[in-house]
Formats: C-alpha cells, structure tokens, sequence
C-alpha cells in the first residue's frame, strides 16, 4: 500500500516511455504489501536551484538511504516502480529530475543555461546532502543509471557512501562504438545535436528516439565530450581522480543488447572506481528468461523477481557504514 503526500503537486503514477522502450506498469502490489509513503518535494541543489524530487519511504524503520541518479533525459517518475520496490525492503529512497529535465525544467528550454556537469557536481550532490542530513547515522547508498555514474565522482559526498550500483553507466568516447553502430551515434552527436539545439534552442526527445527535451547547452556538453578523445575525462580529468578515492564497494552491470552502454563503455567506467576498480557483471536478457532489456529495461517492473531481486539482495548486503561488518545474511552478489 502507497501512502501519498506533496508539497506541490502529486507525481505522476504513468512512468514515461523510455528511450527506446518504457516500463511496464507493476502488478497490484496487494493488501499484505509493506506500507511505504511517497511525498513529491523540492530540495535545493548545491548551488541552490530548486530540484523536483519523490522521496519513497517505508513507514516501519529505515534501514538505509538510497540516491537514484538518473539517465539522460529521463524523469524520475521512470525509476517509481523500483523506488518502491527498495522502500519495501526497508530502504528510504530519493529521486530527483536534472536541472533543465522534467520537473526541474523551465517552461521554456530556449535560453536556458544549464551544463551537464552541473548534474553531478550540484545536482546529484544535492541529492547526496540531503539524503545524508535525514539521519547522519544511517548508511547511503548510490543507484545510476547511465550518464550518472560517470557524473557521481564529481558530487560532493560521494566518497562518504556504503556503496554505489551502476546500471548501463558507460564511459569513454565515440571509439567505444563500433560498425554501424559507431555511425549512427558519429551522426547524432556531430550533426543531429548541433543542428537542433541551433534550430529549436533545445535538444527534442524525439531526435534521441524518445525520452524528454533537453537544455541546448546540454545537449551540446554530451556530444562534445562524445567527439573529444578522451571523453568526458578530456574537459573533467578531475572525475576518474574523484572516482578513484572512492572506497565504497562498486559494481556496474551491463547488457549484452545494451545500444547506449556498450560492454567496452561500461568496462572503462568501472576502471575509474576504487583503488582496484570496481565490480563487473555483463547479463544477456536469456540469463533472466527475457527477449531484450537494452538500455532502459532493466528498471522495469517485468524485472522484479530477477534484476531487481538480486540487486535488492545486493544494496542490503552493503546497507551498513563503511568500515563495518556487513549483515551475517547479506549477498554480496549482483546477479548468480
């Protein structure tokens, strides 16, 4: 059973669809579910720009806290099924929407300045500040999903989580991509972006298959890290530095048919993680009895028994303070 509460406005129940497919609507929940409450609300980024966030929480006691990073051009409303998912595992869980994205964007994107740097270093930091404050005692843990976990290292307060779960977080540039596929993105970030965001102000949703509109600045931000030769690292050679102070046990996992997060991408992001570089696990949709996951599916409900249950079983095997023993019943394992 979901409590709702708002400080604004009640979020929406209907997760978008995604870039290249949406989530499915969860099944009922049921009587005997735990009862969890959700509240739309503000929290101010570092910088102090207003960010749209839901905070799902069970009503019994918390057991940890949880920080959803989203993807590019993805709502947080996208990430509903899952947060509640965590809640009823006894995690207090955060989401929030990009500034220039959803909730967090103007009326109008057309003059709007926004980078996407920003996202981790005020945004995302935000997010960790104020998850941090709720009760400084209780463990913090990072949920990514894409372009957030190679943004994390750039938030203040990263280094102080249990632990961080990235989910099709990639890293490096253009190389990472091969044959047709390394065409397709060659076009969208060197002649797609320029043009629209020079035309309409923005970057539309539907010029990236789907998902929201983004800020021009942006959108310009991703494609020239995209193009340079050494990434994102090329502008913010801070990142990997940052990342590589974080001691927090990491793992990121894949997709076999994954477009956007190849498994080369995703093996260069993990390389930045931790002294000895994080933990990887690569799945093809057959490992969990499906057709496709790509880019978006693993955050949908239809994943609820398998990617989710092990990625629950996971985040509670870290849900304790860095340095401390973890649960005598805890798996520490992403996926069999």
């Amino acid at each position: 059973m979901v409590r709702k509460t708002s400080d604004q406005h009640p979020p929406d129940d209907d997760p978008p669809d995604g870039p290249d497919e949406g989530p499915d609507e969860g099944p009922d929940e049921g009587r005997d579910a735990p009862a969890i409450a959700e509240a739309a609300l503000t929290i101010p980024a570092t910088d102090g720009f207003a960010l749209a966030a839901t905070c799902v929480r069970p009503e019994a006691p918390v057991r940890a806290r949880v920080l959803i990073g989203p993807a590019t051009g993805v709502l947080r409303r996208y990430y509903a099924a899952f947060a509640r998912a965590l809640a009823a595992r006894g995690f207090e869980v955060l989401t929030i929407d990009y500034r220039g994205v959803g909730d967090s964007a103007p009326p109008r994107l057309r003059g709007f300045e926004a980078r996407m740097y920003d996202w981790g270093a005020r945004d995302l930091a935000g997010g960790l500040r104020w998850i941090f404050g709720r009760a400084p005692a209780l463990p913090a843990l990072f949920v990514g999903h894409s372009i957030a976990g190679q943004l994390l290292p750039a938030a203040e307060g990263a280094e102080r989580l249990a632990a961080i779960l990235l989910v099709g977080a990639q890293g490096g540039n253009l190389d990472v991509f091969t044959g047709r596929d390394r065409v397709l993105v060659g076009l969208f970030w060197r002649v797609v972006v320029p043009a629209t965001t020079g035309l309409l102000g923005r970057l539309p949703g539907w010029a990236m298959g789907g998902g929201e509109d983004l800020p021009a600045s942006v959108a310009r931000d991703w494609a020239r890290w995209g193009l340079h030769p050494g990434g994102v690292l090329g502008e913010h050679p801070d990142l990997r530095e940052r990342a590589a102070r974080i001691t927090a046990p990491t793992a990121l996992i894949s997709f076999e048919d994954d477009f956007h997060a190849p498994r080369s991408s995703v093996d260069v992001l993990a390389s930045w993680y931790g002294p000895a570089g994080a933990t990887r696990c690569h799945i093809h949709p057959r490992d969990v009895g499906a057709r496709k996951i790509g880019h978006f599916g693993g955050f949908r409900p239809a994943f609820r028994d398998t990617l989710w249950a092990r990625a629950t079983q996971w985040l509670e095997g870290h849900a304790h303070s860095p340095g401390a023993a973890a649960p005598r019943d805890a798996s520490t394992e992403v996926l069999p």
